[in-house]
């Protein structure tokens, strides 16, 4: 299987995979996995659907997740599971450099501001 990942339930932005990873957007491979059942799994995003040092893949038995950057989810007050977060159209590695004004966006957004 092919890189793949979600939007970031806070920002929108997708949990970038750590190929490539633009300077200033390293946080956004820092995921924060929340599923139905109430478990929290937190850890760098590999970006083919494992989280930390190979120690968590995904079950897509239990539903699927809801994905954070693990700054917003913070930022956010800790949410608990409320809902899978969407599929990311750049699969969290096909997208273009960012300008310095996308880079603030993101970062305001992952603030709340």
């Amino acid at each position: 299987m092919g890189f793949f990942s979600w939007q970031c339930k806070g920002c929108d932005h997708s949990i970038k995979s750590p190929y490539s990873l633009p300077e200033g957007w390293e946080y956004m491979n820092e995921a924060v996995l929340l599923e139905p059942s109430g478990s929290i799994i937190m850890g760098m995003y590999d970006g083919y659907g494992r989280i930390g040092p190979g120690e968590y893949e995904v079950n897509w038995e239990t539903g699927d997740p809801e994905m954070w950057h693990k700054k917003c989810w913070e930022n956010a007050g800790k949410p608990q599971y409320s809902g899978a977060s969407d599929s990311a159209e750049d699969q969290g590695f096909f997208y273009d450099d960012p300008s310095s004004e996308d880079m603030r966006e993101a970062l305001d957004l992952s603030e709340g501001l």
